[in-house]
């Protein structure tokens, strides 16, 4: 017996309507979205749909008391109408080796479903792109720490509580206290180093904090709504919070490289006014305008005895007691 397009419709409405583990839905919570979405059902009809649906797909259900909960399993592999092409499967298996050094695993758990897909694409396809991935190697030439392990659980929260712009309740570890107890209100995510901050206010005050997201060790979302902080914008906040600025507006910059360690600089340019200028005694001269920074100066360290700063004489004067302050290191 052919289903009719309505059955088709909703039984397609309802797999988009459970979540992924850990996130769990209870059979009332989906009859509820799916008569808000204009289906005439009870809870019969869903509950055979769910049965039927769950030997197709991989679909879960746990049991508590009288209530059923389902979701879609942790590893399964996502299902999108047109499927994906081999060319995309391609770009999400290269997007896997450029995210793997950058992300956390908590975020790229997110992605696992789609990577998974694309790698069964390129297994299954005929065409010259099945053995791309074994030719292409992504390179980084920084070092690399473990990444701290998110709980993925309070991760869904934080998440949901973002998005939904709700009040979390937290308990929370800094680095040199004992555990805490917020309720904060969530306002954004940072992403550095493949450490997730969450950017928030605590209770009814209006200074943001930051929040390392390893450091949650629960978190449970609130009904109330978050209260919102007045002007703010993440994008400006990062520029001056995660950059490290040290002065607030550029300052002229001069440093004499030495000519393989200036090479790069002629493809990758530090600032869009850089000028390059080889020197008599062979060096480079790099000169423009740039923000003072923490990151500008550990990046200039990285050099080591490559690089000299020449201007301007507050960044020379650091460097100058920063090389004194190792010598006396190595001279014990």
């Amino acid at each position: 017996m052919k289903k009719s397009p309505d059955t088709l419709y909703r039984q397609w409405t309802l797999l988009s309507l459970i979540p992924r583990h850990p996130v769990r839905r209870s059979t009332s919570e989906l009859l509820s979205s799916l008569i808000n979405a204009g289906f005439d059902i009870e809870i019969r009809t869903l509950q055979r749909d769910l049965v039927k649906l769950s030997t197709l797909f991989t679909l879960s259900n746990d049991t508590e008391g009288k209530k059923n909960y389902w979701f879609w399993s942790e590893d399964c592999v996502a299902h999108e109408f047109p499927s994906m092409n081999p060319e995309t499967a391609l770009a999400f298996q290269l997007s896997k080796s450029q995210l793997t050094s950058t992300l956390p695993p908590s975020i790229l758990g997110l992605l696992h479903p789609h990577m998974n897909q694309a790698q069964e694409v390129l297994n299954s396809t005929s065409s010259h792109l099945k053995g791309w991935p074994s030719k292409i190697a992504v390179s980084d030439n920084s070092l690399n720490l473990i990444k701290p392990v998110i709980d993925r659980t309070i991760q869904n929260v934080v998440y949901q509580g973002l998005l939904t712009e709700k009040q979390i309740n937290i308990t929370y570890k800094p680095r040199k206290k004992d555990l805490v107890e917020y309720t904060i209100n969530p306002l954004g995510l940072v992403v550095e180093k493949g450490l997730i901050y969450l950017i928030c206010t605590l209770w009814n005050y209006k200074n943001i904090v930051q929040l390392a997201l390893h450091r949650f060790k629960s978190a449970e979302l609130l009904e109330a709504d978050a209260h919102p902080a007045e002007g703010f914008i993440l994008a400006s906040y990062v520029e001056k919070n995660f950059d490290y600025p040290i002065s607030s507006e550029a300052v002229p910059l001069k440093v004499l490289f030495s000519a393989a360690a200036a090479m790069h600089l002629r493809e990758t340019p530090l600032m869009e006014d850089q000028l390059l200028s080889v020197q008599a005694d062979g060096r480079v001269l790099l000169e423009g305008n740039i923000i003072d920074s923490h990151k500008l100066r550990w990046w200039l360290a990285g050099f080591g005895s490559h690089v000299e700063v020449v201007a301007p004489a507050s960044l020379r004067d650091f460097f100058a007691k920063e090389a004194q302050l190792m010598l006396n290191n190595y001279s014990k």
